[in-house]
């Protein structure tokens, strides 16, 4: 019964279940009732538990994934540490893979979604206060992370979604297209579109 409550402490705890190679992904507790999604303490907690067990063997990694999207920086974080893996990464989101969550799961061997669950792409949120040419300098920043995020969802689209085979879309033109629905707004996908047009690998039963 110890070690029972030993595992089941460390899942609601620290969000990794070591002895089956699993990490939860989600908001860090911190007491308020708002989500606060991808964050530092979300990814510095994320970058712990993956080097753990992929220190521990190289077997197969799966983390369950639910989160609303949030801060590419932090986000970042978590799709470089899940592509240094040296493990096999199966990544299952849960209820939504939006904004930053859909980038993250982007790194993945396996990118499943589950039944229920939708994708979103858009082009976020950005903030440019403060003195002029700071302010300048951050939103050419902030440009070459689009082009990063377009580049990602491509490099995977193209090789696996249905559509742009169907289409016969190189890389350039499923970029192309991707940032042309993205120029709509918020581009909502169901699990099966989403695969459809390869942002994910599969549903998850």
């Amino acid at each position: 019964m110890s070690n029972v409550r030993d595992a089941i402490g460390e899942i609601h705890n620290y969000g990794i279940d070591v002895k089956d190679r699993e990490i939860y992904l989600h908001s860090a507790k911190d007491g308020g009732d708002d989500d606060p999604g991808v964050d530092y303490r979300m990814a510095i907690n994320f970058v712990k538990n993956v080097r753990y067990l992929d220190n521990l063997n190289n077997n197969e990694i799966r983390i369950n994934m639910q989160s609303i999207g949030g801060s590419w920086q932090a986000g970042m974080t978590i799709f470089d540490a899940i592509s240094a893996c040296k493990s096999y990464i199966t990544i299952v989101a849960y209820g939504q893979a939006e904004s930053m969550s859909g980038v993250i799961l982007q790194a993945a061997d396996k990118r499943l979604m589950s039944p229920s669950t939708h994708f979103m792409a858009h082009f976020g949120s950005t903030d440019c206060s403060g003195e002029y040419l700071n302010s300048q300098n951050w939103a050419a920043l902030d440009k070459d992370n689009l082009d990063l995020m377009l580049n990602t969802f491509a490099a995977k689209c193209y090789k696996t979604g249905k559509f742009f085979k169907e289409k016969k879309y190189n890389i350039s033109k499923t970029k192309s297209y991707i940032k042309r629905k993205m120029k709509d707004g918020d581009w909502y996908l169901s699990s099966g579109e989403a695969v459809y047009y390869g942002f994910a690998d599969g549903i998850s039963e």
